[in-house]
């Protein structure tokens, strides 16, 4: 994992690079000053992360630092993930629609919450699709579910 902070004019990313090469989790705050989090809004970086093809100051920093932004940002919703938390416990039954597709799986958006499908089933956008939750996935905030 290599972890980075891009300063870009008024936006910065603080971002998580797998190591082959693409976004796993990414921090964006934009020129309002507004934080996006990839785990809670579809704003992860797409595509293979290439340093030579970003115009932006590049700052490479430890994990640490990553996580403890990440930490920062996702304190804001303790709250309402212990909430989902118990009203999806294990075994239940969830209904939602695939939003996205990211390199942990598809991200299905319910009512109030975010699963993940690490599966095979092929990923239809905007598709209504009904899973099992199976466990919690509490770095990102998601229910993973098959």
């Amino acid at each position: 994992m290599k972890y980075v902070l891009l300063k870009l004019e008024r936006e910065k990313y603080w971002i998580e690079i797998n190591n082959d090469g693409y976004a796993s989790r990414q921090i964006f705050m934009d020129i309002n000053n507004k934080i996006h989090i990839s785990c809670l809004e579809d704003c992860l970086a797409e595509g293979l992360i290439n340093e030579k093809d970003i115009e932006a100051n590049i700052i490479n920093i430890t994990k640490q630092e990553f996580e403890d932004m990440w930490t920062l940002v996702l304190k804001m919703y303790e709250k309402q993930w212990e909430e989902i938390k118990k009203r999806y416990q294990i075994g239940t039954c969830i209904q939602g629609v695939n939003s996205h597709s990211y390199p942990q799986g598809t991200v299905i958006k319910g009512r109030d919450f975010f699963a993940i499908y690490k599966g095979n089933k092929p990923f239809y956008p905007n598709k209504l699709v009904q899973y099992e939750v199976k466990s919690y996935d509490n770095l990102n905030m998601w229910l993973v579910v098959e």
